[in-house]
């Protein structure tokens, strides 16, 4: 082809895999080969009508394009079955993966499909082709004869935001068998969807691989705005495959406390921490053996805290790597620091090419073009853009900022309003400086009202939606506000699904607004707003506990870091701190978060030594029940009693018929099973008085744990049956939970533990969909026995100690004070123990208590299978 087509195209991306290693141990063999490689590519794609673009391709990679997608697919097809049929050195089999995408091309060949394209290479092995959905719906009727497309499903790209649909094209002279591709949801990670493709870095992506490579602890220092984040997120990577357990990112900036910090750490690793000496050695034991690279973000405020935790973590042993940013060193022997530099600046205005190699510019025209549709580097602008970057040192915040503004300003405009705000801060603290003058001019440049919105948005410590932004903006047009932010690339918005939006402040510019709202003197009214909708929030999901519980727990979790900072606000305000702190203590409980919420409502309550109000009652409840499932019998029977009285003294029937089920749980705990049924049938009549058939179902799930309990199997399974469609008419996980829970106790009450195990798998789903940890753990407990019992002693014992470790993790002994309990993991687990001897079970436990949880549940997921039953 003599042109090279733009418009609307189809690429071709390729490359080599073992290059690299192949060139470092036998050099002259690769260059014949690579030679032998170059001509056949060429050839075809020659012979197809298609182009190679040189200057994009580095290396052993190709980049071609075509104006017809059947040419790129019979341009793949061919080279690979040359390549196939080629004599290659024998040290340098020439492996070749392929990726073919259609989208749109302009004259540089630079944009969202192109990076497509590559991402989709990225995910692929030697061999293999793979072809995008579009192509796909493109080329299906005009695919080489006896050719087909493999459906590989929906895949997540590295730094692209949507999904991909991968298809494989298939060949009976291809190779056709390979193992998964290599994208991210098939590895072990939870690093942030980028909304923004990741420019340049490459030098600093290699260092930073190089120096986790060689130290366990690697700090990336820098000021704000520099790029810390998404350098980090993009080599975590770049190292999925050289972590096979896990990149997992924590996200410290929303924590304030740094006695959280190893918390935040241990809920990303899957572990719960209390603030006690154990937490340590939780977290140790769940990451010791393991191959895994913690990403500890936003560690500026909290660089002692943080420190420590590191510390903690270097306990797990040599192949645990930690990658922090700050804008700080921690201050750790050993610690490798490395100063994230600006992007690359030209020195002067050369070529439009010389130019574009930059990766400020890069930078600056990728988002400029997302703000203004059509905008591309040009010889009429490409001086201004570079003298933009200068002034901004090639800062990467400053520069998305700035190019944000081509929407409204022209870069020489834009050029202009730089140069007279930075003039004023020459002389300054550098870098810092350059990120706050970018700052203050985007600042500058909003009116007086989004500058209002502006501030007040810096309260939240988390991501919130519209609702909060009208609860905290005094004005009409939050709305119109939050889009004009939006637009100008200081708010960012977050889809969690299709009906779900919500906004979130980059930590710095949240910071920057902070400090302006204290300048104002705004600060303790946009406070006070902020604690006054939480407080709202939190009362509704109250409210609605009983009849919406499934969704209000989603809800609290959600706005849980705004739930903390709404807390830390109020400890001037005892009665405002009870008041928080005693709407969500059903929240804490339910969903394990035992150690913060017990605090939380121990310091309301300290702080409201006197009175006798509701907000006291319920803040007693809440505690007696998280002491409760934390195992602390003794302490929580007087505060469970205390709140019955406090309760006896209102006219609220509902309150008090909870309060007397606390009192009747805490029997329970202390194994005195008939004053527990009692009570509790007491509450189910007080419950049907209420005339909430929810009211009534959850009372009648407490009679039957008291049944269970006592070993009542028939009055137990019919109860159990009755409340377990109850539950699933209610669309109530909870209710299924228990009730599937104790029709497994009954199976074990007969010793027939492999009936057991189905339903205690199936209360563990449930348990799961309404996020209680600690009740996921006893059904997984539960499993454990009843495949002990069921001639799988290994595997139950390997399970139990999973449970042991988690239960450890979430610092609660219930189950070991719960008699009838304690009693079949005597008949199932001790026997089992004897069957197969003291050393093989020793093993077994050890392994389950090395097991990550995660790998622990989808082992008893696959509990059912073990035991043979459906």
């Amino acid at each position: 082809m003599q042109h090279r087509p733009v418009g609307t195209v189809t690429f071709l991306f390729t490359d080599m895999e073992g290059s690299s290693r192949a060139w470092d141990s036998y050099p002259s063999e690769t260059r014949a080969a690579l030679q032998r490689h170059d001509e056949i590519v060429a050839r075809e794609v020659e012979a197809h009508n298609g182009a190679i673009i040189l200057e994009r391709g580095e290396g052993d990679s190709v980049f071609a394009v075509f104006t017809r997608g059947s040419d790129a697919i019979a341009t793949a097809f061919e080279i690979q079955r040359a390549f196939r049929k080629e004599p290659w050195p024998i040290h340098v089999p020439v492996r070749v993966r392929m990726a073919i995408h259609t989208g749109e091309a302009v004259a540089d060949y630079r944009g969202p499909d192109v990076n497509r394209a590559a991402r989709i290479r990225a995910i692929g092995h030697g061999e293999q082709v793979l072809v995008s959905g579009v192509t796909a719906e493109i080329v299906r009727g005009t695919l080489p004869e006896n050719a087909a497309l493999i459906d590989l499903g929906q895949h997540r790209l590295r730094d692209i935001v949507e999904t991909e649909h991968v298809f494989q094209l298939a060949h009976p002279e291809l190779r056709e068998e390979f193992p998964p591709l290599k994208s991210l949801g098939n590895f072990r990670q939870n690093l942030p969807v980028q909304l923004t493709s990741f420019i340049g870095r490459e030098r600093e992506r290699e260092a930073v691989r190089a120096l986790i490579n060689e130290n366990r602890v690697v700090t990336l220092v820098g000021s704000g705005g520099c790029g810390k984040t998404r350098l980090a997120i993009q080599v975590g990577a770049d190292l999925l495959e050289q972590f096979p357990n896990g990149v997992r990112f924590v996200d410290l900036a929303p924590l304030r406390d740094p006695s959280l910090v190893l918390d935040g750490i241990a809920a990303v690793v899957e572990v719960k921490l209390e603030q006690d000496d154990a937490k340590d050695d939780a977290l140790v034991r769940t990451l010791q053996g393991t191959k895994a690279l913690i990403i500890l973000d936003n560690c500026e405020h909290l660089v002692r805290a943080c420190a420590d935790a590191v510390l903690v973590l270097l306990r797990a042993g040599e192949h645990v790597r930690i990658l922090a940013t700050s804008r700080e060193p921690l201050g750790l022997t050993g610690e490798s620091t490395w100063r994230v530099p600006s992007l690359s600046v030209p020195d002067r205005a050369k070529s439009v090419e010389e130019v574009r190699a930059s990766e400020a510019i890069q930078l600056f025209v990728d988002r400029a073009a997302a703000a203004r549709q059509g905008f591309a580097l040009s010889a009429g602008n490409a001086q201004t853009i570079v003298d933009v970057c200068r002034t901004l040192e090639g800062v990467p915040l400053a520069i998305e900022l700035a190019a944000a503004r081509v929407k409204a300003l022209s870069p020489r405009e834009i050029r202009d309003r730089l140069s007279d705000r930075f003039r004023l801060l020459t002389g300054g603290r550098g870098r810092h400086q350059t990120l706050r003058s970018a700052i203050d001019w985007s600042y500058d440049l909003l009116s007086e009202e989004e500058r209002g919105l502006f501030r007040r948005l810096s309260v939240f410590a988390g991501s919130f939606d519209l609702a909060a932004v009208e609860a905290i903006w005094p004005e009409s047009d939050s709305l119109d506000r939050i889009e004009q932010l939006v637009d100008k690339s200081l708010v960012t918005v977050e889809q969690l699904n299709d009906d779900t939006l919500r906004y979130r402040l980059l930590e710095s510019l949240r910071q920057y607004g902070a400090e302006r709202l204290v300048e104002v003197g705004e600060e303790e009214d946009a406070r006070e707003r902020h604690f006054n909708h939480y407080l709202a929030i939190a009362e509704r999901a109250y409210q609605q506990r009983i009849e919406d519980e499934a969704a209000s727990l989603a809800a609290l979790e959600a706005d849980h870091d705004d739930f903390r900072a709404a807390l830390r606000w109020a400890r001037s305000r005892p009665r405002d701190l009870l008041r928080l702190a005693s709407a969500l203590g059903w929240f804490w409980h339910l969903r394990s978060h035992y150690r913060e919420g017990g605090a939380w409502l121990e310091q309301a309550l300290a702080a409201n030594p006197t009175g006798r109000s509701h907000e006291k009652a319920r803040a007693l409840w809440a505690l007696s029940m998280i002491l409760q499932w934390q195992g602390k019998i003794d302490a929580a029977r007087p505060l469970a009693e205390e709140g019955l009285e406090l309760w006896r003294e209102t006219d609220d029937r509902l309150e008090l018929a909870l309060a007397l089920e606390s009192v009747g749980w805490s029997q329970y705990t202390k194994n005195d099973y008939v004053a527990a049924l009692r009570l509790m049938e007491e509450c189910v009549d007080l419950y049907r008085e209420l005339g909430s058939e929810k009211l009534v179902t959850r009372g009648r799930v407490a009679v039957g744990q008291m049944l269970a309990a006592l070993g009542d199997v028939e009055r137990t399974e019919m109860l159990a049956r009755e409340t377990l469609a109850e539950g699933r008419t209610q669309g109530e996980p909870k209710i299924i939970h228990y009730s599937l829970h104790y029709l497994a106790d009954c199976e074990l009450w007969r010793g027939d533990p492999q009936k057991a195990v189905s339903l205690y798998a199936n209360s563990l789903r449930a348990a799961l969909d309404y996020g209680n940890e600690m009740e996921a753990a006893c059904e997984m407990q539960g499993i454990a026995m009843a495949l002990a019992g069921s001639g799988h002693e290994e595997e139950g014992l390997r399970l139990y100690g999973a449970t042991c470790a988690q239960l450890e993790r979430l610092q609660t002994t219930m189950l070991d004070e719960i008699a009838f309990w304690v009693n079949f993991k005597e008949q199932y687990l001790e026997s089992a123990r004897k069957r197969i001897g003291t050393a093989a079970a020793k093993k077994a436990h050890e392994e389950g208590c090395a097991m990550d949880w995660q790998d622990a549940l989808a082992f008893a997921a696959a509990a059912k299978g073990v035991a043979g039953v459906e």
